[in-house]
């Protein structure tokens, strides 16, 4: 038996004392609430000792230790003594579960609920039930109140019969959330807006303010089913006046305003886009216009400006341009508007190197003059400079008046594939001897502008078949860019029985792009010592006849 005791009093020594304790373990509280959560730190050594603060959250939780009304990070207790500290923080304004952890030697855990309690708001409609004709709109005032002693979130909807529109307004402001202090009373409006197809019946609408969910009846005594609505508007100018025949487009459906600038526009229940326009006015659109069936959507008067100043510039979207030339590209000027003007010209966007100019004619102009309702035809020289790349630029040209009318162009700027073999110094003319080898050397070029030539073959094409090609060096240069060149070698061989004469031998140059060719004339003379063959036979003959004369002038 006193082995027991001595074993439980060693395994006491040997368990290590809890300083800190909290009685609370969970807690349930609403976004953004403030808590405060109480512990007690005893000093269970027989030495005074410093307690160090902390706590740990996987959540978004922020607070702080405090002692007697201060923020502290640590306390010192002297032996056996007992305290009680505070730690204080606010619930995370996200609903879900948290887990918190606070430390002091030893750790207590704390798990935190963050939740909106049923019945946290009361809600109080000023109308139940309504009475309308379908497509008519019922105005409701709500009363809403946070019952928390914190603020309270609140997302507004609706669960509406289909076709029916709800929104909810906060003086002239339509809200889907509010936010309310604790406390908080506040009065909302609901905007019922009915169908004009809605049968006659008996119809809810479901208001749900986050979980909770007040509903209101309407109730429809009559239906515009398969009728048609209007819309009603006067067009006028700024003196006031009615603009005749303004065209008005709703989606695919045109129509025009009367000599007094009134139009009524009959059209199926929908919602639409009315563009406005004529010509010499800024075009107006009204967007979302509500056609109900059985109904009249009168928009009262509708303003068109007049343009006193307005251009446009008329020209190819879209030109193709050659590095190295000068384009002329066509274009006219507009003054559509109703005064006189002067145009700046400009063009924004082009490269450095690149240059443009506007001609009327032959005459180079900058600024030209346009009467009210005339054209004026022009035309844009831009010069693409030799050193330039392919490309595709888009660039800008503007007319700076009373009004700037720009317009935008892709310059599709191309380059030029030309290949050029050129004899190592200019020798377009050989000489050689029958059997000889005949090494000719010269220059493959890229005179193109703004490529790069691959894949550049040499060949020959010889007199006939005795000829021989004995050796091309290189058999392939892979690239040349524009202005590179590159020096070839091509070894021919010459018959040796070759007939003394002019010879034409092709030699072709062969890219993935372009190729090209040079004749090479080669002359080909006997070899020397056929000439003192000849000569030796020229000699025998004359000496036989010599002595052949001789023997008969003896006789």
């Amino acid at each position: 038996m006193k082995g027991v005791f001595l074993a439980l009093f060693v395994l006491t020594l040997l368990t290590p004392a809890i300083a800190l304790e909290c009685k609370i373990t969970e807690i349930n509280a609403v976004p953004g609430e403030e808590i405060t959560v109480p512990m007690k730190i005893t000093n269970t050594e027989n030495r005074e000792k410093t307690y160090y603060l902390s706590y740990y959250s996987d959540g978004e939780i922020e607070g702080y230790f405090y002692y007697e009304s201060k923020r502290i990070g640590s306390i010192k207790l002297n032996p056996n003594e007992s305290t009680t500290i505070n730690f204080f923080f606010k619930a995370p304004e996200k609903i879900g579960t948290y887990y918190l952890s606070l430390y002091a030697d030893n750790s207590v855990g704390i798990t935190l609920n963050v939740f909106y309690p049923q019945n946290s708001i009361e809600v109080i409609p000023r109308i139940k039930s309504v009475v309308l004709e379908a497509g008519d709109v019922a105005n409701v005032e709500l009363t809403i109140k946070n019952k928390l002693n914190s603020r309270y979130e609140l997302g507004l909807n609706c669960e509406i019969p289909e076709g029916w529109d709800c929104k909810f307004y906060d003086g002239f402001y339509e809200v889907r959330k509010l936010l309310l202090s604790a406390g908080e009373s506040r009065t909302i409006k609901v905007s019922i807006d009915t169908e004009s197809s809605s049968s006659v019946g008996k119809y809810l609408v479901k208001l749900k303010f986050n979980e909770k969910i007040e509903e209101i009846e309407v109730l429809i005594d009559k239906t515009h089913a398969g009728e048609k609505g209007e819309i009603r508007l006067r067009v006028i100018d700024r003196d006031g006046k009615g603009v005749a025949s303004a065209k008005i487009t709703a989606n695919n459906e045109i129509f025009y305003t009367a000599g007094d600038g009134e139009a009524i526009i009959e059209l199926s229940p929908g919602v639409y886009d009315l563009k406005i326009e004529k010509g010499g006015y800024e075009e107006r659109t009204i967007r979302e216009v509500k056609v109900k069936g059985g109904k009249t959507n009168d928009l009262g008067t509708v303003l068109l400006e007049k343009k006193p100043y307005y251009a446009e510039i008329v020209i190819s979207s879209r030109v193709s341009a050659t590095i190295g030339e000068v384009t002329s590209i066509p274009l006219k000027i507009r003054n559509i508007g109703y005064t006189h003007d002067s145009y700046a010209l400009s063009v924004e966007g082009l490269p450095s190197g690149y240059t443009a100019s506007f001609k009327e004619g032959k005459l180079a102009v900058s600024e030209v003059f346009v009467e009210s309702g005339s054209t004026k035809d022009l035309n844009l020289e831009i010069y693409v400079p030799s050193t330039a790349e392919q490309a595709e630029i888009s660039i800008k040209i503007l007319a700076k008046g009373s009004f700037t009318a720009e317009t935008n162009l892709i310059l599709n700027v191309m380059g030029t594939f030309k290949l050029y073999f050129e004899p190592e110094g200019g020798k377009y003319t050989i000489t050689t001897s029958q059997g000889d080898v005949v090494e000719l050397r010269g220059y493959v070029k890229n005179s193109g502008a703004g490529t790069t030539l691959t894949n550049i073959r040499i060949s020959a094409t010889l007199p006939n078949s005795d000829w021989t090609i004995e050796d091309i060096s290189p058999e392939l240069i892979p690239s040349l860019k524009a202005g590179e060149n590159y020096l070839v070698s091509i070894k021919i061989g010459i018959p040796a029985d070759a007939s003394p004469s002019e010879y034409k031998v092709t030699i072709t140059a062969s890219a993935d792009q372009t190729q090209t060719s040079e004749r090479i004339t080669f002359v080909v003379r006997e070899k020397g010592y056929s000439t003192f063959l000849g000569l030796g036979i020229i000699v025998s003959a004359l000496l036989g006849i010599y002595f052949l004369i001789r023997k008969v002038g003896r006789r």
